[in-house]
């Protein structure tokens, strides 16, 4: 014969989970305020004690049991939609090249260019036919790759 008792104190584990649960297998626990279905009488784990009793004996027949098989479900999917839920900064997210720091080399005048491509043991464009611009483009160029 199944029984209704309400938890008032503690919690209780009543049975098991279902296969094709996401939590099968694992014990069926009810909390505080909860309606569990036994077939056992819990009345006789009450204690006269100053906690008083732990569950309280439902004779109204109309009173649902608290539906702990579907409540786990939510949880567990909810908890999965949580762990695969994509924010784009996770694994799958877009791919974003670091932004490196300018190193303002493209702003200085060719003067200091020249400059500092002799400190830094950088050989200076040969090629007399070069524009003022191309051999400031290759000046760059060859000072960025002394530190790449």
């Amino acid at each position: 014969m199944v029984m209704k008792f309400r938890i008032l104190r503690g919690n209780h584990a009543e049975g098991t989970y279902p296969v094709g649960h996401p939590w099968a297998g694992r014990s069926i626990t009810y909390d505080i305020g909860e309606i569990v279905d036994s077939t056992s009488n819990l009345a006789k784990f009450n204690s006269s004690g100053p906690l008083g009793p732990k569950f309280q004996r439902i004779f109204d027949p109309n009173v649902p049991a608290t539906n702990k098989i579907k409540q786990a479900s939510d949880i567990a999917k909810r908890m999965e939609a949580e762990a695969n839920y994509d924010d784009g900064n996770g694994p799958h997210g877009p791919v974003i090249a670091p932004q490196l720091p300018d190193d303002g080399l493209n702003e200085m005048p060719l003067p200091k260019l020249k400059k500092l491509a002799k400190e830094e043991g950088v050989a200076l464009p040969t090629n007399t036919s070069l524009s003022e611009e191309e051999v400031r483009t290759e000046l760059i160029e060859a000072i960025r790759n002394v530190y790449a």
